[in-house]
């Protein structure tokens, strides 16, 4: 395969990721607006798509395949990390909301 072809597909992938980063890029803009474990999520994915793309760009170049390797291994460290963060602290999040939630009841 061309290198031209990978990157036409590599183009098209980054291109059709919109629907995922673009969302995660306005609710870490929002700042405090936005719940913490939210913004953990947004940044998770944001991690993700940047190490895929850098992955294929460093594969689309002249740099030795285990550095593209390495991008790949360190993005997905950082985005299953981000991840498991986001979801530990929802689940405190929903913990605390509860308990408002039962304190009014009461």
């Amino acid at each position: 395969m061309s290198h031209g072809v990978l990157a036409l597909g590599v183009a098209v992938l980054c291109i059709s990721g919109n629907v995922w980063y673009l969302p995660a890029c306005i609710d870490l803009r929002a700042g405090q607006d936005r719940p913490l474990s939210r913004r953990l999520a947004a940044a998770a994915v944001l991690a993700g798509w940047a190490s895929g793309t850098l992955t294929m760009l460093l594969m689309l170049t002249s740099a030795t395949l285990p550095a593209a390797v390495l991008m790949a291994v360190a993005g997905t460290t950082a985005t299953v990390s981000l991840a498991v963060r986001a979801r530990l602290r929802r689940g405190q999040e929903q913990r605390e909301e509860e308990a408002r939630w039962a304190a009014l009841y009461r």
